[in-house]
């Protein structure tokens, strides 16, 4: 039973990792419930509800849902805010009560109705026994409180709460029983029983046997578990939190060692003294961009692609939007998906304009392929990238990491079974900040920093860089720089543009005549293109309450 608390927190956790949360279509707070359960000589019961909704959002009303106990019935559902009736709609159990407002209000609204068949008659006594919401309820309750009082005075009551109403009742002079049970959270079950001298009910017939030894049974059989937990929960700090604490302790020690180590091994490169050079080849332009500036690869990145196709002589400019191709046997496979999608898919397979690039994505049809296009291209880049081993491993190191998640994972349910909610959050906290850590830690290897550092720097300095200086770099330096600037720097490459695309000529065939703006904007439009195409009112409820009765709360 115990375990059913911690479920929603488990499953926040899991769903944080995986999936979008639900979020409800109205953002409000119940703070507090009042119910009143007038027992009639009939064995009838006439329910007075106050809800109490505080919202922070537009509405169009609340919801209550009424899910019947076997062998009963409810009627007579009315709505009231003030005085004033309110108009109620009901389906299988659940009842809309339209009620339009706006943000930052508070709602009183009176809900009553009749259950038949509400009391029980026995022998030795005439139990009133009911779930007003169970654990399918989808609403926290600030304050509850259920009166149940009978047809007359009564001085022998007896009473008992189930689940989150166990040890709340309070029986009064007069024979009322008032369960206080505070804040309820949502998804929980609480049943209320009473039970009244069988004469306060003479119209009501009587069933066969005894009832008062039952309820006995079930009040010594909840303490005996409530005992039973109290052991078990000091067992569970007694262990549980020193776990925690020194695993959490250890895992937080070994991030900042190691975060430690990486962060000075980046700041003794950084720290190298630096003077404007081109680095060496050592990857395509595309991965550079990939592993020095975003794993998120912009459109900017498929101009410099072309740019890194046209300087390795795979590709021809034959205009400023007109491309031919020229060879097909590429260096890697990133560069060979590029000139499929552009040449194949868009062009006729010898060239390409970008006026076709626009035609092309503008039809609904192609955005399929060309986003599959896009990804395979992606995936290219990232395999040359992890292909140059600029990350470290650390296998042993991850796995251990990984263990302590799972340690965690496993004091999380213990702590959480037995209401140490502190710790069990953070257990939940720790075990995701390891398996973060296991999953992605891999430092950069010095050279991978000194890369990253050079291009980088790289960049910076072309954003002041003088004509002069430019123009002493060889052909190859000066297509390989301002490739990577117009995919990492859009705004500097459109700058630069004049200066850095003009210092050659296009005679021998492999200089380029770029427009960076031009060409930019046509695949900034492609990709939008493409992805672009690429509310709870409440339940009745599930019935889980006894005899199947329950119900719960919502807005709308």
């Amino acid at each position: 039973m115990r375990v059913k608390k911690i479920i929603p927190f488990l499953l926040a956790f899991v769903l944080v990792l995986l999936v979008p949360t639900h979020a409800s279509a109205v953002d409000f707070e119940i703070s507090e419930v009042q119910i009143e359960a007038l027992l009639n000589e009939d064995g009838t019961a006439d329910v007075t509800e106050q809800f109490t909704y505080q919202f922070e959002d537009d509405f169009q009303g609340i919801t209550r849902g009424l899910i019947e106990k076997e062998g009963t019935s409810i009627g007579n559902f009315q709505a009231t805010e003030n005085g004033e009736a309110l108009r109620v709609e009901t389906e299988d159990g659940l009842y809309k009560i339209y009620r339009e407002g706006e943000g930052d209000e508070t709602v009183q609204i009176e809900l009553t109705y009749q259950i038949e068949n509400a009391v029980e008659k026995y022998e030795d006594g005439a139990q009133f026994y009911w779930a007003f919401f169970d654990e399918s309820n989808e609403s926290d309750y600030g304050e509850m409180t259920i009166t149940v009082v009978p047809p007359a005075p009564s001085d022998s009551v007896e009473a008992l709460g189930y689940d989150e109403a166990f040890e709340t009742q309070r029986i009064m002079n007069d024979g009322t029983v008032i369960f206080e049970m505070g804040s309820v959270p949502e998804g929980e079950n609480a049943d209320i029983r009473a039970i009244f001298e069988p004469e306060l009910f003479p119209v009501t017939a009587a069933l066969d046997g005894t009832i008062r030894d039952d309820l006995a049974s079930d009040r010594k059989e909840l303490e005996n578990e409530a005992a039973i937990f109290a052991e078990n929960q000091q067992t569970a700090r007694n262990i549980g939190i020193p776990v925690i604490a020194i695993a959490g302790a250890l895992l937080l020690a070994t991030i900042l060692l190691v975060w430690m180590r990486a962060y000075q091994r980046k700041r003794k490169i950084n720290n190298y003294p630096y003077q404007f050079f081109v680095p060496k080849e050592t990857m395509s332009i595309p991965a550079l961009l990939h592993f020095t500036n975003s794993a998120f690869l912009s459109p900017n990145t498929i101009s410099a692609a072309i740019m890194e196709l046209m300087r390795k002589g795979n590709v021809r400019q034959l205009s400023e939007n007109h491309f031919e191709l020229i060879d097909r046997d590429t260096e890697h496979a990133h560069e060979a998906a590029l000139i499929g999608l552009l040449f194949d898919e868009i062009g006729d397979g010898r060239e390409f304009t970008l006026e076709q690039v626009e035609v092309y994505t503008e039809n609904e049809d192609n955005h399929e392929t060309y986003n599959n296009a896009i990804a395979e291209w992606n995936k290219g880049i990232s395999d040359e990238v992890k292909a140059k081993g600029f990350r470290e491993k650390h296998p042993v190191l991850r796995w251990t990491v990984g263990g302590l998640g799972i340690l965690f994972i496993g004091l999380a349910i213990y702590t959480g079974i037995y209401e140490l909610f502190p710790w069990m959050a953070a257990s939940i906290v720790l075990a995701m900040l390891a398996f973060g850590f296991a999953i992605g830690y891999s430092p950069i290897t010095q050279e991978g920093h000194e890369v990253r550092r050079n291009w980088r720097r790289l960049k910076e300095a072309m954003e002041e860089l003088p004509s002069e200086q430019w123009n002493r770099l060889t052909k190859d330096e000066k297509q390989r720089a301002y490739a990577y600037l117009l995919g990492s720097d859009q705004k500097t490459a459109e700058r630069k543009a004049a200066v850095f695309t003009s210092a050659d000529t296009a005679a021998d065939g492999t200089s380029f005549i770029m427009n960076p703006v031009f060409m930019t904007a046509i695949f900034v439009t492609a990709g939008s293109t493409t992805h672009a195409t690429a509310s709870g009112a409440g339940t009745a409820g599930s019935g889980a309450g006894v005899g199947g009765g329950g119900g719960g709360s919502g807005a709308f």
